[in-house]
Formats: structure tokens, C-alpha cells, sequence
């Protein structure tokens, strides 16, 4: 394609590639060889949630647009806050117990209901927190919902993909739904590597749409995915 008036301009976090397969941009004819360049600022996040967020990718190698490698090299963020916390609890229950806690303080900090993000992998999950947070006189909505801003929202992690909150709290990060069985079941070795890829490429979304303070909570036994991000972390 050579260079004119109606070029393109691209923008992509590789980081983030949730969804699909690799495709190469240069297979529809757009190239960027030697007309790239690599950002490394974070104007989002704060340093300690953008370093948690990238040890969850434990080192993969993630293929960039065209099929080269990208790394987290460089990365760096200008903002800096508290280090993540990380909530194990014994039970769904407990877990809910934690959430509501989380969420009482944060609002008692004064930070309003729409700066506040409750994540989880399914929508199985959130309704299972709807149900705990009406038990426990917690008020949330789903971010699908119409609203005036009071409530804190919650969604699903591929939903919550492009957007951002002060404070976001990742519930139900278990062994069981990080990641989902059928996810991985039956692929053959390479296959799986890149399911499990994008798993993790799916708690760096999640864990990255906190501005400010970043919470991850579980009940029974934690993700396998999170070991590489958790032994710098805050252990409530």
C-alpha cells in the first residue's frame, strides 16, 4: 500500500488481544514495517497496578500486528498509589463479605458509585454477587443498566475492556473460572498455550482498568494465573 492521503493510523495494545486468532496486518495489504513506533507510558494506571498487570503475563511472548514479538519491556507509568491487595477467603460467602467491606470503605473514602468497577470472568459470577450485595444492603447495578452514578458497576472481564474506574475490585478470581475448563479442554499443546495466553491476557485487561487502587479477591484456591503476580502484592 504505499503512502497517501487516506492512511491509516493504528493503535493497539497487544497486551490486550483477547479475542480471535493472530492475523498479520500486512495480509489485507496494510503495512507497518518501519512505520511503527512502541509506546511505553501508561497514563491510565498507577506504576504498582501496571506491574501487577504485567507479571500476570508471566513472561509469554505476545505477537505484535506483524507477527513479531512484543514484550512489556519499558513499560512505565508517571502515577504511583498503593500495591495491589490480594483477598482469599474460604468461601463464597466469606468472598462476598470481603466485597462488601471493600465497597463500604471506598464509598466512606467518598469516591463516587460510577468510579468503582467489580469485575468477574461470567455473568454467572456477577448475579451471584448481586444476590450477596442485596443480602448485605450493598447497593451495585450491572454497567448495562441505566443509572445516575451512585452505584458502583459491575461486568464481566471482556466487557469491561475500555473502560477505566479510580478504584476496581476482581472477584472470583478461582481456580475454577480463571481459567474456565472448557477453555483449555481438549486442545492439543499448542492450542492451549495460546487459550491460556489469552486468559491471561484477559486478567491484564481487568487488573488494568484500575486508575488508582486494584483488589482481586477469590474464594477456595486461587487462579493458577495469578502465582506470578502475587508474590509483590498486599495480602489482606
Amino acid at each position: 500500500m504505499a503512502p497517501g492521503a487516506n492512511d491509516l493510523f493504528i493503535a493497539e495494545d497487544s497486551h490486550q488481544r483477547i479475542y480471535g486468532q493472530k492475523v498479520p496486518l500486512s495480509r489485507y495489504g496494510i503495512a507497518i514495517i518501519g512505520r511503527s513506533r512502541r509506546l511505553t507510558l501508561n497514563y491510565r494506571t498507577t506504576a504498582q497496578n501496571l506491574a501487577y498487570a504485567v507479571r500476570l503475563l508471566d513472561g509469554k511472548e505476545i505477537e505484535g500486528l506483524e507477527g513479531d514479538a512484543e514484550n512489556s519491556n519499558g513499560y512505565h507509568s508517571m502515577r504511583s498509589g498503593p500495591v495491589p491487595q490480594e483477598a482469599g477467603n474460604d468461601s463464597l460467602a466469606s468472598e462476598l463479605d470481603t466485597a462488601a467491606a471493600t465497597i463500604r470503605q471506598w464509598i466512606a473514602e467518598g469516591v463516587s458509585g460510577n468510579a468503582i468497577g467489580i469485575i468477574a470472568r461470567t455473568k454467572n459470577q456477577l448475579q451471584k454477587l448481586q444476590t450477596g450485595m442485596d443480602e448485605r444492603k450493598v447497593e451495585v447495578r450491572s454497567v448495562d443498566q441505566p443509572g445516575d452514578g451512585s452505584k458502583p458497576l459491575y461486568m464481566t472481564m471482556h466487557r469491561a475492556k475500555g473502560m477505566e474506574f479510580f478504584k476496581v475490585l476482581l472477584f472470583g478470581v478461582n481456580d475454577a473460572s480463571v481459567p474456565l475448563g472448557h477453555v483449555t479442554a481438549g486442545l492439543a499443546e499448542a492450542e492451549r498455550e495460546d487459550a491460556l495466553l489469552r486468559e491471561r491476557s484477559l486478567l491484564y485487561v481487568a487488573a488494568t482498568r484500575a486508575r488508582d487502587e486494584l483488589v482481586v479477591s477469590w474464594s477456595g484456591t486461587p487462579s493458577g494465573l495469578l502465582a506470578a503476580a502475587s508474590a509483590k502484592v498486599s495480602v489482606a
